[in-house]
């Protein structure tokens, strides 16, 4: 069987999008300056500054979501092999796991979730989650992972849930 290398970094967001969510963290930002300057500049009282929480809040959590559409992420891939399952991602640092087909005893599928477990030995059952992956990647590493098991006669169970 051939080998399925996936590319994770390649799928981005647009520029577009990349501008939009610039422009609403700067806008819940200037909201939250602006309850602040009304409240402590202007003295009006009617506008309490704890108002000011709720812009601040969504103004940071839009700039992290702003920040990591914009940062490139480098060496993100994906590798299943004859030799080892191999895979490197992450948000801020990325891991690179490597298993080998060899040291495997059994492969545990979830057919309702985007996950599976490989199985050394009794204390270590790595669970992993593909559920950030779209469909298509994800159904295409599982499915090379089944064969590849099968192939090296290494127990394949199914679940529902994992």
């Amino acid at each position: 069987m051939e080998q399925l290398y996936l590319n994770l970094a390649e799928h981005e967001f647009s520029k577009g999008r990349k501008i939009l969510l610039w422009i609403f963290c700067t806008f819940f930002l200037l909201v939250g300056i602006g309850i602040i300057y009304m409240n402590i500049i202007q003295h009006q009282i009617k506008i309490h500054i704890s108002f000011s929480i709720v812009p601040f809040g969504i103004a940071i959590f839009t700039g992290i979501i702003a920040y990591l559409s914009t940062v490139k992420r480098e060496n993100h891939y994906f590798l299943v092999n004859d030799e080892k399952i191999e895979y490197r991602y992450g948000l801020l640092k990325p891991i690179k796991r490597t298993f080998k087909w060899e040291n495997l005893k059994e492969v545990h599928l979830a057919h309702k979730q985007k996950k599976f477990r490989l199985v050394y030995n009794e204390k270590n059952k790595p669970l992993i989650n593909i559920t950030w992956l779209e469909k298509k990647k994800s159904y295409l590493i599982i499915r090379h992972i089944y064969f590849y098991a099968r192939a090296k006669n290494i127990t394949v169970k199914k679940f529902n849930y994992l």
